[in-house]
């Protein structure tokens, strides 16, 4: 079964939105490893009796751009979700189509193939008990074309010959004992 044209869309769909849900993870853990540098600084300074108000504000502005982020990247991940479920449902109805027209397709050749059929039967029915001119002498056609061969039986009882005087010629798809 092919991929379809619904799936290959969502599938390059997806491999971009990968690649920006990994974006934004390296992003994410820079900026948690700077978090966690700002609160070691924190506690370092405030161990000194330092002012730890403008990091504790820093802290927690990279704390939020880090939530921010993987919020970010949820959505992502959940409208990629939500893409994959519509893709795939597409998917199927496009596929059940196309088996369709291909069941469609194999009903027209079945059916061409019975009426060439048909035509053919006919046809040899029309030979059969017919007669041919062979050689100036009226032959009758005994049974239709072999199948395999094709070849066409006469009547063998046109004139008596000898075996010296029968030359085998081959026309086709009729051969005919003609009298030498």
């Amino acid at each position: 079964m092919a991929i379809s044209n619904v799936m290959t869309r969502f599938l390059l769909s997806a491999g971009s939105a990968m690649k920006q849900v990994r974006a934004q993870e390296g992003i994410k853990k820079q900026m948690e490893g700077k978090a966690g540098v700002l609160k070691a600084e924190i506690m370092q300074d405030s161990s000194k009796g330092g002012d730890t108000a403008k990091k504790q504000e820093e802290l927690e502005a990279t704390e939020k751009k880090a939530a921010d982020i993987g919020n970010m990247q949820m959505q992502t991940l959940s409208e990629m979700n939500e893409s994959g479920k519509a893709a795939s449902k597409a998917d199927a109805a496009e596929q059940e189509r196309n088996k369709k027209l291909e069941e469609k397709q194999e009903e027209k050749i079945r059916e061409k193939r019975a009426e060439r059929k048909e035509q053919q039967e006919e046809f040899q029915q029309k030979i059969a008990g017919s007669t041919v001119s062979v050689d100036g002498a009226e032959v009758n056609v005994l049974k239709a074309p072999d199948q395999e061969s094709g070849e066409i039986h006469l009547d063998e009882l046109v004139m008596p010959a000898s075996a010296a005087e029968v030359n085998t010629v081959q026309t086709g798809q009729v051969t005919v004992d003609v009298k030498a």
